[in-house]
Parts: structure tokens; C-alpha cells; sequence
């Protein structure tokens, strides 16, 4: 869920329990501009301690639950990472890469792209997905397979 979203069921819930801004800030001890910003969605961050404090006070919690929106993430991810390329990757081939480790060289600067430029919350489900098309590949081994690649093409990345 991100901060924006949180922010409107912040200002629902005020609402709901008859307080204002200010009131809502004094009992969360944050200023009530940083209530606002919360509410209007242009804070852009606010550590877990202070936003937890937050819901707390009104009796709200914060779920981890899976996030939605990022439907067929191998096609974005294979449509990112042939952006500056002539050959396109296909999200067939790039899932076929992910499963078996196997990458050709004509996709090697795809790969690169992937590993270096992707958004990562696409990359990790196109993870997922590939992983879904292949029973016999778990996530962890395509992990493996992303670090023994980002070492290859010395990604400048770190978290692979």
C-alpha cells in the first residue's frame, strides 16, 4: 500500500472519529502540516515509527498484503529491458532465461538492462511469474541466477 492510499484512509478515519487536523496532530505528535501533507498524498516520507504511531491513534493498522496493479510483469519487464535494442526480447524468452540460468549472447545487453534498469518490484515479479510457468524452478534458484549474471556483466547494482 503505498503512503498516498494510507493518507486517504488516514483522512476517512479522522473524519470519521469528529477530529480536525490539529486535534489529530497533537495526539499523534506531528505537525499538522505533515497531517495534511499525509492526507493530501504529498508527503513523501514518514518514517515506520511516526506512521504506525499514527495509525495506532486511530485504531487503524498496516497490512502487508500483496500488491496489485502489476499484471503480466514478464511483458513489462522484457518490453524494459528492449527499449534501446533492435531485437526484442520476448517475455517467453525471458522467462525461459530466468528458469534456466541459460542466457544467449544475442540478449546479453537485454540482460544487462534488466538487471541494472528494471524497476525492481517489476523484475521481482516477473521473478514469480516465470517461476510459475516452470515447476521444476524455485525463486531462489532464479535469484541465483540474476547474481551469477550481475557478476558476469558487473552490474552496477548491488543488490543482486
Amino acid at each position: 500500500m503505498r503512503l498516498s492510499e494510507i493518507g486517504l484512509r488516514i483522512r476517512e478515519q479522522r473524519r470519521a472519529l469528529g477530529l480536525t487536523q490539529e486535534q489529530l496532530a497533537k495526539l499523534s505528535e506531528l505537525s499538522r502540516t505533515t497531517i495534511n501533507q499525509i492526507e493530501n498524498g504529498t508527503l513523501m516520507d514518514l518514517g515506520y515509527t511516526k506512521l504506525s504511531h499514527l495509525l495506532a491513534v486511530l485504531g487503524l493498522d498496516l497490512q502487508a498484503k500483496s500488491a496489485t496493479g502489476l499484471e503480466h510483469a514478464l511483458v513489462v519487464a522484457a518490453r524494459t529491458a528492449s527499449t534501446s535494442y533492435k531485437k526484442a526480447l520476448t517475455p517467453e524468452t525471458l522467462a525461459e532465461m530466468l528458469t534456466s540460468g541459460d542466457a544467449p549472447d544475442e540478449y546479453r545487453p537485454h540482460l544487462m538492462t534488466l538487471l541494472d534498469e528494471t524497476p525492481l518490484p517489476v523484475v521481482i515479479k516477473a521473478i514469480q511469474e516465470a517461476v510459475q510457468r516452470s515447476p521444476t524452478t524455485t525463486p531462489r534458484k532464479v535469484m541465483q541466477h540474476m547474481a551469477k549474471w550481475a557478476d558476469e556483466l558487473h552490474s552496477y547494482r548491488a543488490v543482486w
